[in-house]
């Protein structure tokens, strides 16, 4: 399922033209808040998109933990919310 993850949050950024045409793998350890892929209004768009897709929901803690802000960092907090969140059900 990580791979799953990864390729779509990827697939998120190039769908909007954030990344321009480098090799998808290259993109996964990108910072993208440094890189000026999100803007403000945009960081609500994706993690609401994300919580939809992925049936999970961030808590304040996640979107300070330092793997929010590449591809490769969030599939693992994603993968790690979507077990807990099926434990708890």
């Amino acid at each position: 399922m990580s791979e799953e993850v990864r390729e779509w949050l990827t697939d998120w950024f190039v769908s909007r033209a954030k990344t321009g045409k480098q090799v998808r793998e290259s993109l996964l350890d990108v910072d993208y808040f440094e890189a000026g892929w999100l803007t403000s209004m945009e960081v609500v768009e994706f993690v609401t998109d994300i919580e939809h897709r992925f049936g999970m929901q961030f808590s304040d803690r996640d979107l300070q933990d330092p793997r929010f802000v590449t591809i490769a960092g969030l599939a693992e907090l994603i993968l790690q919310r979507s077990i807990e969140t099926s434990e708890s059900r």
